[in-house]
This record gives structure tokens, C-alpha cells and sequence, in this order.
């Protein structure tokens, strides 16, 4: 039988650390983004000796894992214990003890490997060395969690739980969102694309609109909606896809405001989603929120059509939400950069390819990313939501920009992998398409988050390098894990 005992001390009261824990979403919350870990189904709970059935993967192998949630005791400890899985034996014991007004978390593994000595010798000292990032993911975000509940809180003046409504709750960002919420105490109503009800009804424009499944803000009183649907942009643009991305944001987006702005009682806040596309390609130019929208395609020739597509789709996707503004709903256009995690979106799609040697910069490599971590994004939508101040665009981008060299010259480096490889425009254009590649890949969109950055809100990664090491699982230095997320100020 082996041991792992990962300890440290959260600054907040036990209270609140171990009501975290038995939330709805607390398992997915801790997952770290670098591990394939699915949750196939549940029945109970941790105070109920409840059962949870994963999904995991090591290597190209697939693996069920059945966990019992076992010996609860209020603000003391439970136990998870391996019913079947990768283990011969696996327990897993939460212990909480109260120290002062902070808690001491400690997690107790004890374990023992399939083929006796010989696995022992062999995977021993790969599973401590797992185990060990794994848990320094998990009470880092635990711990910066309950800050940034805390603060918000504060800022609120309430810690009275939100109901806050969802569409694109099953996507790369809401998937994240939902559990950040839930731990945090907040109820969530997911508006699920799989949930759409589609009608044939057409606009006085003869565009056919998709209706989501929208009945659940008949039976629940919502404070906000998050609105983050919307086709995924990769993908050859043919006509067919362009329509899908239209609707997907537009007419989606249009629903969902006549709705909100019909309910006898509607949220006080939407939050709806856009991208920096809205500037189009602009160089070196830096671009704050009063910047204009780029240039009309009809106005441009044909090889900045492209861009100026995604400029247009986003400049009537944030019109679109006007409805809302006029019933007297506090709009958010929030104006995303690449969100960066490993467990989706962009990074996930080119990881496999820099982990084997062969990423390299796209183009001359001058183009400027603006990119935003997924943890900044998750508490930037919740400080939206709970700070009346804002309203209108804001750009949800880290405050600082780079190339796509320097991007790809970060990226081999958190990886320890060569990045020298070039990739030409006509490969690109031949496997994606031009229109994708000229619009997304090669275009420059230099942003700053001007009005976060006067807000006082402090990112938690403001630097590609240490965002790309927490969310890789690289270890991080002590100089990359100080600062929190908010000044004093705020």
C-alpha cells in the first residue's frame, strides 16, 4: 500500500472550504484541464454515501472509474473509495480542520497498484509525481476561488445565492462556467442548444430563425443571463456554415432578448458574448473598446473580405442584443480574445501538434493574438454580472497582446519542444479554407482591456507564459503564483 498527503492552509473559514466541496460541480470544478476525466452519471450525494461513474483515459487506453462516497462527516472529512477502476485499491480521504480563521485542508491518498512489485517499482514514482501537480491545481483553485466569491460578494454587498440562466452551457467556456458557479453557491439554469426547439417561422428579412428551448425562465425568476452560444467558428466557411453562424449568434441572440424583455419579471443583467473580430485586421494599432468596428466588406477589396466578415457577423451579433437594452436590461457586449485551456478551444486543437516538435509560427509571425485565460474569463463573467458599472462593450483580453511568433515561441517553451517550423499561407488556406485562415489566423487584432484595467480588476494570468504553464500543468515559480485578482482599490 502506498501513501500521497497533500496539506496546505486556505484563508478562509472552515465553514465556507468544506461547504464548497459538497456543492453540485465541485468534482468538475478540480478536474485540472490536462486530465481526461469525464463524469458518466451520479446517483446521491457525498452526505448520502452517493456513487459517481468516470471516464478517464491514460494514453490511447480508456478506463471506467467508480468512486463511493464513503464516512462523511459535516466539517470534518469524507472519503471517496474506488469501486472499480485504475487501482487495485484507492482511498481517498478529505480531512478539514479548523486553524484560527483560516482551514487546513489536507488530501490523504492511500493506493496500491495492479501487478504487485513490479508495478509498484514501475508506475510508483509517475503516480506521485501526477498526484503531486494534480493536487497543487487542485488547492490553488480552490483557494483562489473562494477570494474571488468572497470579493464579489462584497462588491455586491449580498452573498444572497444568484440564479443565473445559460445558453451554450454545454460548450468549451459554459462547461467551465457552470461549476465555477455552482461551487461558488449561485443556482444555474442551463438554456442547452441540445434542449432547441426549432420553428419554421420566418423574419420579415425571409431568414429562417432556430428558437432555443427557452421555457425554463417561465418557471424560474432569473438576476442574469450569460448568453455564450454560437456555431464553432473552425471549419471550412462554405455557404451552408456561414448560415449556421449567423443564426447561431444573431437570431439566437434576437430570441432570446424579445424573450427576456417580455417576462413580467426580467433579469436585471444579460451578458452576452462577441469577439475582438468586431475590430477586424488592424496591424499594430492598439484597440480599446471605444475603437471602431472594421471596415464594411462591400467597401474593401475581395482579400479582406474574410476578415471583414467576422467584423460584420460580430458587429450585428452585439446589435442584436439591443431588445434587451431597451426593456431597461443592463447589456454586456463582452469582446472575446482566444481563450486559452487545455481543455478546448484553440490550444486543445494545436497541442498535439507542438508536443510533437512540428509547431511553428503561422505566416511572417507578426500578427498580434489577443488572447484571455479561462480562469481570468470564468471571473470576469460573474463580475459583470455583480457589478452595476459596467454596461456596453468590454474587451476580455489579458493586458497584454503578443505575435504569433512569441506565441509560438512561449508555447514550445512551456512544452520543452522546438518551435522552428514555419507554416506557409498556402497550406493553411488549402487544409482551412482561405477565407477562415485570412480572417482568424493571419489577421492582427492587437486589444486592451481599457476598461478592466480602470475598473481595477488585477488578472489572475496576465502573462501567456504563466497562463499556459497552470492550465498544462507546468510547474509554476513562486514569483508566477503571488498577486490576486483584484487591487485594494476595488
Amino acid at each position: 500500500m502506498e501513501s500521497f498527503v497533500h496539506s496546505s492552509r486556505i484563508d478562509q473559514p472552515l465553514e465556507k472550504v468544506f461547504g464548497w466541496h459538497i456543492r453540485e460541480g465541485a468534482f468538475e470544478r478540480l478536474k485540472p484541464p490536462w486530465e481526461k476525466f469525464k463524469v458518466m452519471g451520479r446517483s446521491g450525494s457525498i452526505q448520502n454515501n452517493g456513487i459517481v461513474k468516470l471516464r478517464t483515459k491514460i494514453g490511447p487506453i480508456s478506463m471506467k472509474w467508480v468512486i463511493k462516497h464513503a464516512e462523511y462527516i459535516p466539517e470534518k472529512q469524507f472519503k471517496d473509495i474506488q469501486i472499480k477502476g485504475v487501482f487495485s485499491s484507492f482511498v481517498h480521504s478529505h480531512l478539514f480542520e479548523r486553524f484560527g480563521t483560516s482551514c487546513m485542508l489536507e488530501d490523504r491518498i492511500e493506493y496500491s497498484l495492479p501487478a504487485g512489485r513490479v508495478g509498484r517499482l514501475a508506475a510508483r514514482r509517475f503516480v506521485d509525481r501526477n498526484l503531486r501537480k494534480i493536487f497543487d491545481y487542485r488547492h490553488r483553485t480552490i483557494n483562489q476561488d473562494l477570494r474571488t466569491h468572497s470579493f464579489i460578494n462584497r462588491r455586491r454587498k449580498s452573498e444572497r445565492p444568484l440564479t443565473i440562466a445559460i445558453t451554450g452551457s454545454t460548450g468549451f467556456v459554459g462547461s467551465s462556467l457552470m461549476p465555477f458557479l455552482t461551487t461558488g453557491g449561485h443556482k444555474v439554469v442551463p438554456l442547452s442548444r441540445n434542449q432547441h426547439v426549432t420553428s419554421s417561422l420566418h423574419t420579415n428579412q425571409g431568414q429562417t430563425r432556430s428558437y432555443p428551448n427557452l421555457d425554463p425562465l417561465n418557471s424560474n425568476h432569473v438576476n442574469a443571463v450569460v448568453n455564450l452560444g454560437g456555431e464553432n467558428i473552425f471549419g471550412k466557411w462554405t455557404k451552408e456554415k456561414k448560415r449556421r453562424l449567423s443564426e447561431s449568434r444573431i437570431n439566437t441572440t434576437t430570441t432570446l432578448c424579445e424573450r427576456l424583455a417580455s417576462l413580467d419579471d426580467p433579469p436585471s443583467v444579460l451578458v452576452s458574448v462577441s469577439a475582438v473580430a468586431y475590430y477586424g485586421n488592424r496591424g499594430d494599432e492598439i484597440l480599446s473598446e471605444d475603437s471602431q468596428a472594421g471596415t464594411r466588406a462591400s467597401s474593401v477589396p475581395s482579400k479582406v473580405q474574410a476578415i471583414d466578415y467576422l467584423s460584420d457577423l460580430c458587429r450585428q451579433w452585439e446589435y442584436s442584443t439591443h431588445v434587451a437594452e431597451e426593456a431597461g436590461i443592463r447589456v454586456i457586449n463582452l469582446r472575446l480574445g482566444i481563450v486559452l485551456s487545455s481543455s478546448g478551444g484553440l490550444l486543445a486543437k494545436i497541442l498535439p501538434v507542438f508536443k510533437c516538435g512540428l509547431g511553428g509560427r503561422i505566416g511572417r509571425g507578426h500578427q498580434y493574438v489577443s488572447w484571455i485565460a479561462l480562469e481570468d474569463l470564468l471571473t470576469i463573467i460573474l463580475l459583470m454580472i455583480a457589478d452595476e458599472t459596467f454596461s456596453g462593450p468590454v474587451n476580455a483580453v489579458s493586458p497584454n497582446p503578443i505575435t504569433n511568433t512569441d506565441f509560438t515561441d512561449t508555447l514550445g517553451k512551456t512544452l520543452s519542444r522546438p518551435t522552428f517550423i514555419a507554416v506557409p499561407k498556402f497550406l493553411l488556406r488549402g487544409l482551412v479554407g482561405q477565407e477562415l485562415t485570412d480572417a482568424l489566423l493571419l489577421s492582427s487584432t492587437r486589444v486592451m482591456p481599457s476598461r478592466l484595467i480602470e475598473s481595477g480588476y488585477q488578472f489572475r494570468f496576465p502573462y501567456l507564459e504563466t497562463a499556459l504553464r497552470d492550465t498544462l500543468g507546468r510547474r509554476l515559480e513562486l514569483r508566477q503564483l503571488s498577486g490576486g485578482q483584484y487591487s485594494n482599490s476595488t
